[in-house]
Formats: C-alpha cells, structure tokens, sequence
C-alpha cells in the first residue's frame, strides 16, 4: 500500500488507538470519537480533531452516501469509512455511525450508508439524489450518468471497482451459450430476465446480440422466479454473490443448489465504470472544498478494505442480517467474492498505479458506443455533453494505490 501525501492520513498511524473509538457495541472500552477541538493522545503525540479533518469543516458533518443495491461485499470500501462502530436501522435501511478517525477530514464527524434497490422502489440513485440534497455522494454507474445528463447531470469524482462484476447466467444444462460470444445470447432464444432501464440490454439488442423479444426488464432481485421456471432462462446478477448462491444455497433444480455458468458483462464488451462515487454535477463547485479532502480518504479506505476486507465483510452481514429480507450474505459468500475481486480484477488499481481513478479512453469509448443505446430510447444528449462531462478525476490522489 503507497502511503497518501494528503495531511489527514499522515496522521493515521498516530491514531491507531483512537480507531477504537469506533468500535463494536460490546467493546466496554470503547468511547465515542472525539468532536471539534478535543483532543486526543496517541503512542505520545497529541493532535486536535481540528488537525485530523485539515482545520476547516468545509464538508457536511454528516456524509451521506446513497448506494445503488444492499450491502454487499462489493461495498466494502464504503462502509470502512464507519467500520464495526454503526448502527443498522431496518426501518430506513441505512448504517450509521461515527466516521473513523482515519479518514475523518473536512469536519465529518457521522457517516450514513443508505441502501439502494428495491429499498428506494428502484429509482435511479441521480433521481434520489435530485430530490434529498442531503445525500452527498451516489453510487452512479457511468454508463447510467450518461444515461440521465438530459434530465439530471451528475459527476463522477473516484470509481469503486475497476471492474463491473454484473453478469448474465444460465444453467448450462438447458441452455447454449458461450460466455466469450454475445451473439450466442441471441442464438439462444432465451427471455433474459434483468432490471428495467438496464443499459447493457439495449447495447447488446442495438448490436445485434439478442432481440427485443428477449427482453423480459422484471426482475426484482429475488430468486423466485429463478427457482419457479427451473432456471431455464437468462437471469442478470453479479458474479460475485448469485453464482455462489445459486450453487450453494438456493434450492432450485430438483430440490438443490445446482451449477450455473455466466458472462461477465465487461467481457461482453460492456465497460462502465460500475457505483463510482458521484455528485450533483450542479454541486460540484460547492463542494469541491471538500471533495479535495475526501477523495483521497474515500481511496485510501478501499486500499485498506482490500488489504484486510473480513472484518468489514463481517459488519456487512450483519447489516444484511438486521434488514432481515430475501437479500441475505454469508462469511463463505463473501469468503469466494474475496477470492474473485483478485483472480478476476474487479478491484485493481486502474490503468497505472493508483486507486480509483479513472482511465479517460475508457470512458470515452463507453461515451461513444453509448450512441446506440441513446438512438434506441430516443435520448438526445446537449450539445456540449462530452464523455468528459461525466467524470473528474481533479481531487484524485494518485500516490494512493494497492
């Protein structure tokens, strides 16, 4: 891990201790995180809160970051910023909590994660974003920013996962498909069963990959579809959450877990950088200020989740576990996602040594094959909207990387 050159992580290793102060509930020795002005003694050096959010509160006391779907191990970075500390509230799916001393800049003393999905009746997080200005951050996929400039511009300012772990399977019993060849999507026959307005399914139709006859945009997230039809269709997911489920956990061919086989839809040839942390392109400016301090924060506490991510994972199924509904994980789910974020690159520094950032061709090249998307559903972009309209990569610390 590069060690960060913004002030506030310098501080980290001096405030080992105080990370305590965010610790489990049962923790008798754990202590509320310190406010504005108090101070705190660690391994002999004393520093101000002040000092540890770089003086002037310039971001929201409480940072609230609006996700795209439940808590899963794809969010891990995410819910780092709060680690064990947080409370779940199954009324408003969201996990609270003190922010950690170690990446506490800028004045924020709380974080709240809110749940996406079904937990906000699908809407898109830009729409959600537009109406509760209280959210500073979304997850906001950047095909899906492109998709919404008309009506609601938003900006990416760090990706999360270099790779988009969103996937077509099948149960390869029933039907053909080669996961290397779209085409065979199409040569299937098959209903693909995925989200409504999802972007990949106009590609792959606009291209010729399948027909819109396939097209069937209700799934909600439950394998009970799945589970009645016997898996003899295409269903959407993520690599790393369903297929194990589907082979381990869920009862649906003949009484019992079965294999499926999937393609990734980056392989497909699909590349949008997948829940990059966004802002109301229209608050950009605002909260710059902050963003200078945060990102690098919102960086160096994904190196971190990576390096060691159990522990988090752990807080992430208990949050599941308290939501208590069909979205459900597991240490040995989240032990083979683990194993996959490595093996299979969907978390990995970009295209040079830094996490987060984002690679400029790539984007552009989405921004471009993104024009038969547009046609299909009968979107005209401005005039002045550019690929470039979609993301910064301004507040992005390039010496933070894994």
């Amino acid at each position: 891990m590069k060690p960060t050159t913004k002030k506030a992580f310098a501080l980290v290793v001096a405030l080992g201790a105080v990370v305590a102060a965010c610790g489990s509930d049962d923790d008798s020795s754990s202590e509320p995180a310190a406010t504005d002005g108090e101070t705190v003694t660690t391994d002999g050096e004393t520093v101000t809160t002040d000092e540890m959010t770089d003086g002037e509160a310039v971001c929201p006391t409480n940072l609230v970051i609006q996700k795209d779907w439940w808590p899963e191990t794809e969010h891990g970075g995410t819910y780092q910023l709060i680690g064990a500390g947080g409370e779940s509230d199954p009324s408003l799916f969201t996990y609270s909590g003190p922010i950690d001393p170690a990446y506490a800049v800028g004045g924020i003393e709380t974080v709240e994660i809110r749940a996406g999905g079904d937990a906000v009746e699908f809407q898109p997080v830009s729409a959600v974003m537009k109406t509760d200005q209280d959210i500073t951050l979304g997850y906001v996929n950047t095909d899906d920013a492109i998709q919404s400039s008309p009506t609601v511009e938003i900006t990416g300012v760090a990706t999360t996962l270099e790779i988009n772990p969103q996937m077509l399977m099948w149960d390869p019993e029933q039907l053909d498909v080669d996961s290397s060849d779209p085409a065979s999507i199409g040569a299937s026959g098959s209903r693909v069963l995925h989200f409504g307005e999802a972007t990949y399914i106009d590609w792959l139709i606009a291209n010729g990959y399948m027909e819109d006859s396939q097209s069937d945009p209700n799934y909600g997230g439950a394998p009970d579809q799945w589970i009645a039809d016997g898996g003899n269709f295409i269903q959407q997911g993520f690599a790393t959450n369903e297929v194990y489920k589907y082979e381990n956990e869920i009862d649906w061919k003949d009484g019992a877990p079965a294999p499926v086989e999937y393609a990734i839809i980056h392989e497909l040839g699909w590349q949008p950088y997948p829940a990059a942390y966004s802002v109301l392109t229209e608050r950009l400016d605002e909260l710059s200020p902050c963003l200078e301090l945060l990102v690098p924060m919102l960086q160096q506490a994904w190196v971190d989740y990576l390096n060691d991510p159990e522990p988090i994972g752990d807080v992430i199924i208990e949050v599941t576990e308290a939501y208590n509904n069909y979205w459900t994980l597991s240490p040995e789910l989240n032990a083979r996602a683990f194993e996959l974020f490595e093996s299979d690159g969907y978390v990995s520094n970009g295209p040079d040594d830094t996490y987060g950032n984002f690679d400029p061709e790539r984007i552009q090249t989405l921004f471009d094959d993104f024009a038969v998307v547009l046609e299909k559903r009968g979107i005209t972009l401005q005039d002045e909207y550019t690929a470039v309209s979609a993301y910064t990569y301004e507040f992005i610390d390039e010496s933070i990387g894994l």
